[in-house]
């Protein structure tokens, strides 16, 4: 994406249940914080274990599909307003910016104020906006090329029967003139064919 999205993602904060003592063998969730602190998005993705942490490490790693997908398990209620939002810019980089409008807003009417989802919301309905307007040209010029290709078939169609009778008409007109070359032919033969009459002798004169 190219436009300028605010992302704010919640700062990942776990709370020790006990004091860490240096003899205490580091869990699943302590060692992906380490991963994740350490840029290593996809392994404290696998290693967490809360939603919403896993969540931001997937989004971290440019996994907007799965991230997705972790922010809309969230349960926790100190952190659904960010989780909405997050939600939102994580269908916002896959292009879904129909869904992404739904999320800002639903971010909205838990908190009127928050700026970035309200910058959000009206950089994704201007994207929506744009797309929706190229879909419509697209469609307009598809059904214009469909109507300019009609126009042409008919045209054919309606050029064909006049080309036809033309070709017919010059068909007869050559068979009518065969034929009168054919009858002119046979009169000619049969005159030839008819025996010359002779000359009736004269009669001598008598001396």
């Amino acid at each position: 994406m190219t436009a300028r999205v605010a992302f704010i993602l919640l700062a990942l904060t776990l709370l020790a249940a006990a004091a860490v003592n240096a003899s205490w063998f580091r869990n699943a969730e302590q060692r992906a914080l380490d991963a994740f602190e350490a840029g290593d998005f996809d392994s404290a993705a696998a290693g967490f274990s809360d939603s919403f942490r896993r969540g931001v490490a997937l989004y971290r790693a440019e996994r907007f599909a799965e991230a997705e997908a972790a922010f809309g398990r969230v349960e926790r209620a100190s952190v659904q307003t960010t989780a909405q939002y997050n939600l939102g810019n994580a269908r916002f980089m896959q292009g879904d910016f129909a869904g992404a409008i739904g999320a800002y807003e639903q971010v909205l009417s838990m908190v009127p104020d928050h700026d970035d989802a309200h910058h959000n919301l009206a950089l994704a309905r201007g994207l929506l906006a744009k797309l929706e307007q190229e879909s419509f040209e697209q469609e307009e010029e598809q059904a214009t090329e469909q109507a300019k290709e009609q126009g042409e078939e008919q045209q054919e169609q309606s050029e064909r029967p006049e080309d036809q009778q033309q070709e017919q008409q010059a068909q007869r007109e050559q068979q009518e003139q065969e034929q009168q070359q054919e009858e002119g032919q046979e009169e000619q033969q049969e005159q030839g064919d008819e025996p010359q009459e002779q000359e009736e002798p004269q009669d001598e004169q008598a001396e």
